[in-house]
């Protein structure tokens, strides 16, 4: 740690004074000899953003434990560090402390893009596979291939997908298109798809892509995409999936013969299975999580280790029971439009369990 880590280190360690830890946390253990007082170390990372706090593990992990502990530990982080927050604890190997990891959650992370001409040049990555989503998170495509997107109406969604993301994308040299059940602008501007059945034929078209891409790969005994040149990355956006669902059905009752559901779901599976080695990348955009309102089950489970939810969605367990598997249980708490959480797999510790995230500002 740095001089100015230590010195914050010493401080917050100061709030986790005997009375602090006896009556309010009760992580001690009474002997014969009065209280047994567990040993506490704090480490502050050198941008004084984020950092533990390990308490040791004197047989009281049952308690610290129970429901909303981490939140009594961030009660004790009032006055001028009240900046700082419990994310999630755990056990360190050996079951010897108990890790709270704290951040800065008021410094907002926030990108503001500037209106004007060339505004995203600023956030372009020299790796053309990493995409900046936040100050401090990167999605990695080249790890986690896929990505989910769930927000209600007016949440979001659509801005960071198609006027953040997508533009991004073509700066780093991507191939973008955009697909949705409703025509909007993005579908025209990236020459996605509207109807149903195009939309399914297209995706069909790209797992062809994907074959052929994979064939070249395997001629030129490589692994991956990443090992060949002249094979830029490929992102598929398919926004409104909720609307795509309903039509196809509708479509299928209408014509049994045109089995087009089954075609939507054989295509999407194989994609999301096996494009992520051919360099093809799925950004699935829903106002829900569910298997009616998203995408079919073995798809859904290959495009949920990155995660974004905005507005409503983020505040619902039952959303994220679908997609964040583990943290339905969550402090419920209200998201303004362009907030929610993120979990992106690849990018950091801290975003391997819901983290709260704001997508990119445009402004003057």
């Amino acid at each position: 740690m740095s001089n100015k880590s230590q010195k914050l280190a010493q401080q917050l360690k100061r709030l986790f004074n005997d009375k602090q830890v006896t009556d309010v946390l009760k992580l001690s253990n009474t002997t014969r000899y009065g209280e047994e007082m567990p040993e506490i170390e704090i480490w502050i990372d050198e941008d004084l953003s984020s950092g533990y706090i390990a308490i040791e593990n004197i047989a009281n992990w049952e308690r610290a434990d129970r429901e909303k502990f981490e939140q009594c530990v961030s009660g004790i982080l009032s006055g001028k560090y009240q900046r700082f927050a419990v994310t999630n604890s755990e056990l360190t190997y050996g079951d010897s402390y108990i890790i709270f990891h704290i951040e800065d959650t008021l410094t907002s992370q926030r990108l503001f893009v500037k209106e004007g001409t060339d505004t995203l040049q600023p956030f372009v990555n020299d790796d053309s596979h990493a995409i900046q989503l936040a100050k401090d998170l990167v999605w990695h495509s080249d790890i986690v291939p896929h990505m989910s997107i769930i927000a209600r109406t007016r949440a979001g969604k659509s801005v960071l997908a198609g006027r953040y993301m997508a533009q991004l994308m073509l700066h780093q040299n991507w191939i973008v298109e955009y697909n949705s059940a409703k025509f909007d602008r993005y579908v025209k501007e990236y020459r996605g798809k509207s109807d149903p059945i195009d939309i399914v034929k297209r995706t069909e078209y790209w797992c062809s892509i994907m074959e052929e891409r994979l064939a070249k790969i395997n001629e030129a005994d490589k692994e991956k995409y990443l090992e060949m040149d002249n094979m830029p990355d490929i992102a598929l956006f398919y926004d409104e999936l909720g609307n795509l669902n309903a039509s196809l059905e509708s479509l299928d009752k209408a014509d049994k013969t045109l089995k087009i559901t089954t075609r939507w779901t054989n295509a999407i599976n194989r994609l999301s299975a096996t494009g992520g080695s051919a360099g093809i990348h799925i950004i699935a955009i829903s106002q829900f999580g569910t298997k009616e309102g998203f995408l079919p089950s073995l798809a859904r489970a290959n495009c949920s280790d990155a995660v974004i939810m905005l507005g409503g969605a983020a505040d619902s367990a039952d959303e994220r029971k679908f997609l964040m598997s583990g943290f339905a249980d969550m402090p419920k708490r209200s998201y303004k439009q362009g907030q929610g959480v993120a979990r992106i797999i690849g990018s950091g510790k801290k975003w391997e369990t819901p983290h709260f995230f704001e997508t990119p500002w445009f402004g003057e």
